[in-house]
């Protein structure tokens, strides 16, 4: 389970035979064999998972309502990945009530939390596998609780800071850095936000210089905790595929969910909140085609449209900044948004620091594509080289008035994975980017341009910039 043991131990083989287990008097049953599980009634299949491996979990009512559920659990068979879970109610017809990937957990543990009702399955958010340069063998799993609600399964972790205070420990020399993330990050997704800065000041200075650095992309990455289901709770299909970032948009404090969410052969972005004890959508802020392949476990295929970042701004409220590449140029709006409308503002701070990280990436990109081990032409080569002159015409203003001290035209990697504003007065901002940062070697020979972790600030003056 999550926490200090983040290694999960792998199911047992079924038996190659094949076996059959009744398990309600109803006269449905589960047929295994070493890649499948079906559900049976009278002979007819009613359902089927197929997978490297597949498990009966467990067979007993965990909603309450005195039919029984089947836990069926698929593992790929790789070395740490992949689990995904199946929950059918035996009810007549089967009627599915979760589904979901679980990456490196292995079962889904039901719990009685709340003292009523159904049952709650535990398992573990897997977020933080191999993050900010841990192996998996330290990389720690936050609790993840799903609820029955609605009549599905739901991802309800922020319903429970208890829970995820349960391996909270007390820091200390031997402190391993995959036990001080997941201490420090149960903190703050328990709203122990005062705690856990007390915790991040007793660690050893190495972890505590170590966490330090990555609590911009921490932070982000902890945004959208416990709130990928809450389209499922607004009505969306629970198999809809969604991609999204939580803040407080439209007032300070409030939790929001902002995300992309597939609705039929179209995605759109809606804000998602709170609302007499149930979570509502608000209308479309955009709508764009959907992906051919988009499936809930992988994200959207090929997708180039979601929310990136969320930014606090001096009022308390967060704004959002949108990766949107559909025009085939990188750009990062950013949505101001209310709890029924929002506007992508055009004259602001951080919209200015966003079109400069726009830049550099394209600009990145553009240098990076003269390597690709495919031949190019004459005339495509040309092209690129317009395009990465385009792109340094747009970033030399930038870079003059700053010490970025590098030939631009060897920019091969820039890729930001946070934003913060310590800053934000009405004449003068400081926007904080971590960002990977590389050039292209003398003998580079592949679009692959390694990079370093590098800080980027951007201050900025009203009238001009300042200078990154």
């Amino acid at each position: 389970m999550p926490g200090r043991s983040p290694a999960h131990p792998r199911p047992s083989r079924p038996p190659a035979q094949r076996a059959a287990r009744t398990l309600y008097n109803f006269g449905r049953t589960v047929s295994r064999t070493p890649d499948s599980a079906s559900l049976l009634l009278n002979g007819v299949t009613l359902a089927r998972v197929s997978d490297t491996m597949v498990k009966l979990d467990f067979c007993r009512d965990v909603t309450g309502d005195g039919i029984p559920e089947a836990m069926l659990t698929g593992f790929s068979g790789g070395a740490h990945c992949c689990f995904t879970h199946h929950l059918y109610s035996l009810s007549n017809p089967p009627r599915r009530v979760l589904h979901v990937f679980s990456a490196d957990t292995d079962t889904l543990t039901p719990q009685q939390l709340d003292g009523q009702g159904a049952l709650e399955l535990l398992g573990g958010d897997w977020r933080f596998a191999y993050a900010y340069g841990l192996p998996f063998a330290d990389s720690p799993a936050l609790w993840r609780i799903y609820s029955f609600i609605g009549g599905q399964y739901v991802d309800n972790s922020r319903a429970y800071p208890g829970v995820a205070l349960r391996e909270v420990g007390q820091p200390g020399p031997d402190t391993r850095p995959g036990q001080a993330l997941y201490d420090y990050a149960s903190l703050l997704v328990a709203g122990k936000t005062a705690r856990a800065q007390t915790y991040l000041s007793q660690l050893p200075p190495r972890l505590r210089t170590w966490l330090t650095s990555y609590g911009p992309d921490l932070r982000q990455n902890l945004s959208d905790y416990g709130m990928s289901d809450w389209p499922t709770r607004a009505g969306a299909d629970p198999d809809a595929p969604r991609t999204g970032i939580g803040g407080s948009f439209s007032a300070p404090g409030r939790a929001e969910y902002l995300a992309v969410v597939g609705q039929g052969k179209t995605a759109a972005l809606r804000l998602y909140r709170p609302q007499s004890g149930g979570i509502v959508a608000g209308d479309a802020l955009d709508t764009r085609p959907l992906p051919a392949g988009a499936i809930f476990e992988t994200g959207f295929a090929g997708l180039n449209w979601w929310p990136a970042f969320t930014v606090r701004r001096a009022t308390g409220r967060d704004d959002a900044v949108v990766y949107d590449a559909s025009s085939g140029s990188v750009q990062y709006p950013v949505y101001r948004l209310g709890t029924a409308s929002g506007t992508v503002l055009k004259d602001d701070a951080l919209g200015a620091a966003t079109r400069l990280i726009a830049q550099l990436e394209a600009l990145a990109r553009h240098v990076a594509s003269g390597y690709a081990s495919a031949p190019r032409s004459a005339a495509q080569q040309a092209e690129i080289q317009r395009r990465i002159d385009v792109a340094v015409s747009r970033v030399q203003p930038a870079l003059a008035l700053g010490n970025l001290k590098f030939d631009p035209r060897r920019l091969g990697n820039f890729t930001v994975s946070a934003l913060e504003m310590p800053l934000d007065r009405a004449d003068t901002a400081r926007v904080v980017a971590p960002v990977t940062f590389g050039l292209v070697a003398a003998e580079q020979d592949s679009e692959y341009v390694t990079g370093e972790r590098s800080t980027l600030t951007i201050d900025l003056t009203r009238g001009r910039a300042a200078g990154p």
